[in-house]
């Protein structure tokens, strides 16, 4: 799958699990907010990004686990983390 600069950029962001709060000011010179939640579902759709509901919310990113419920307009509520196949995708 072919990526277009800001699908790399962001997922080059997230080799390491991230809040979505963190993955927005990383990304903030390159795009608007609005515009880096498409890009992350996008990415989720397409399975090179995967979506992780923190179990204990205040820990942090190492206490999360994925599953297959995503729900878009509740982006805050996850943690984000590049798949294997994301990973094939920047190579």
């Amino acid at each position: 799958m072919k990526l277009d600069v800001l699908e790399k950029e962001v997922i080059s962001k997230l080799i390491f699990e991230e809040h979505f709060e963190n993955i927005i000011n990383e990304c903030k010179p390159l795009a608007l907010p609005t515009i880096i939640a498409d890009i992350l579902k996008y990415l989720i759709h397409h399975k090179l990004v995967v979506a992780k509901y923190p179990i204990e919310p205040h820990i942090g990113p190492s206490k999360a686990k994925s599953g297959f419920m995503f729900d878009s307009d509740r982006m805050r509520d996850y943690t984000y983390q590049i798949t294997a196949k994301g990973i094939k995708s920047l190579v």
